[in-house]
């Protein structure tokens, strides 16, 4: 049942009714869950509060999703092409209680030094909504080591074709958070943050159990060489994703100065823009990386390079479609999703802005997925830090300046405009160097060795 494939399939295709069942039914299950908190909170104090004090969690995930699970799924293929399958979990396993032990540590650090961290994320919230956002943030800090975990083993059951059960699990992540609240009738940021707990460990320990049942981890210990490898496998994905998710935090830093609220519609906005995003890109997200790096590691180049063309035409037709679809429908889709209970005129409109000024984005978001994963796939980490890097640095100075000219429009529309530019740097590189796997056809494997070269 849980078994998609024991090696990547050439035709996605096969898997695309399948995910987009699943993303159906995690969509659903995602809108009612922040249907439900906007209806209790709506778009104020309380809730700038949680949003506050689960920012580090959330940007860890948010960083360790990426860099992890894409770390995992390059050297796992590697290990199990050069070692074999059995000493390639060992490794994994050996990786697992390391991992675990460190995110121990970080939960415990991140509990203690709360009020300072609250601090440095947010200095311009008021004093009572500063506590509360500390309160959230010592509850959730327990949740650091259920996030490394879920985010690992992700990682080594999309590389070994589990792409069905990695796609269930995000549906107890989003879906969980606001049951404490509706069980407790608890209108506070504190029994959200308790949500925010209880989705992190039913999804690690959902994944967890089919990993032990499907036998995919054995007892193991990796040597330091190994490690060396790992880390520098990983470390350009893990610089992007902190370069690109420290565009968040800076964004929290910023909005704090705005009147109580801000954060909430800013937030919300990014979250509709992420919904038609997320299932544009459900499947490509996926699966796509799985495929590229096996087929790239057996020197079947010709079937990536196919592959990356065919989901870049894609692509391109669900850019097209969702920006008509959010400048017109944005509104109606802001009321569908949030308007009811606490979420008033206000909320809708800020929120409103914010998606349609989110629309350069949410354009490069689309084909970020997959020039960063075929960046991954080939080995340009250098490429993916600067894009990241350009990202950070032009929403750093873009922000400061519209935040003065514009207010809340302005963090939405620097957004934006970093984006684009992130953006820019990854079409220039790739195009220029490998041409081929984007608009140019070829017929030939070549060397994955020249393509990490």
């Amino acid at each position: 049942m849980w078994r998609e494939s024991e090696q990547p399939k050439a035709n996605v295709k096969s898997f695309d009714l399948g995910l987009a069942s699943i993303w159906l039914v995690q969509t659903i299950v995602s809108f009612l869950a922040q249907a439900v908190i906007a209806a209790y909170f709506g778009a104020g104090a309380d809730l700038d509060a949680y949003l506050v004090g689960t920012t580090l969690p959330t940007t860890i995930y948010m960083i360790v999703s990426t860099g992890l699970g894409a770390t995992v799924i390059i050297y796992y293929n590697r290990a199990k092409s050069s070692a074999g399958k059995s000493e390639a979990r060992e490794k994994i396993g050996g990786l697992m209680v390391v991992l675990a032990t460190i995110s121990l540590l970080a939960a415990i650090l991140t509990f203690l030094a709360a009020d300072i961290l609250v601090r440095l994320i947010a200095p311009g919230l008021l004093n009572e909504v500063h506590e509360k956002a500390v309160a959230c943030l010592r509850i959730t800090a327990p949740s650091l080591p259920f996030i490394i975990l879920f985010c690992l083993l992700t990682g080594l059951l999309q590389a070994e074709g589990h792409f069905y059960v990695t796609s269930i699990s995000p549906i107890l992540l989003t879906g969980l958070v606001p049951l404490p609240v509706i069980v407790r009738q608890d209108l506070s940021p504190e029994t959200l943050a308790w949500g925010f707990n209880l989705s992190a460990g039913a999804s690690c320990l959902f994944l967890l159990a089919v990993t032990v049942l499907n036998k995919l981890v054995q007892k193991g210990q990796l040597a330091w060489t190994e490690w060396k490898y790992m880390i520098a496998l990983g470390a350009p994905a893990f610089v992007a994703a902190s370069l690109t998710h420290g565009v968040w935090m800076l964004e929290r830093y910023f909005a704090s100065s705005l009147p109580p609220g801000g954060i909430s519609a800013l937030t919300y906005g990014q979250r509709i823009v992420n919904f038609v995003a997320g299932g544009l890109t459900f499947a490509t997200s996926t699966t796509l990386l799985s495929h590229l790096s096996a087929w790239i590691e057996n020197g079947e180049t010709a079937r990536a390079a196919d592959l990356n063309r065919r989901v870049i035409r894609k692509t391109m037709v669900y850019a097209f479609a969702g920006v008509i679809g959010l400048s017109i429908g944005g509104e109606w889709l802001v009321r569908l999703a949030f308007e009811r209970g606490q979420f008033d005129e206000l909320a809708v409109g800020q929120t409103t802005t914010a998606v349609k000024l989110y629309l350069g984005m949410f354009v490069a978001y689309l084909f970020s997925v997959v020039w960063g994963r075929m960046a991954l796939a080939v080995g340009e980490g250098k490429l993916m830090v600067m894009s990241t890097a350009t990202l950070l640095l032009s929403y750093l100075v873009l922000a400061a300046t519209l935040l003065r000219l514009l207010e809340f429009k302005g963090l939405a529309l620097a957004a934006s405009v970093a984006w684009l530019l992130s953006l820019s740097v990854y079409l220039y590189g790739m195009h220029r160097k490998y041409p081929y796997l984007y608009f140019q056809g070829t017929s030939k494997n070549i060397n994955p060795k020249v393509l990490k070269a």
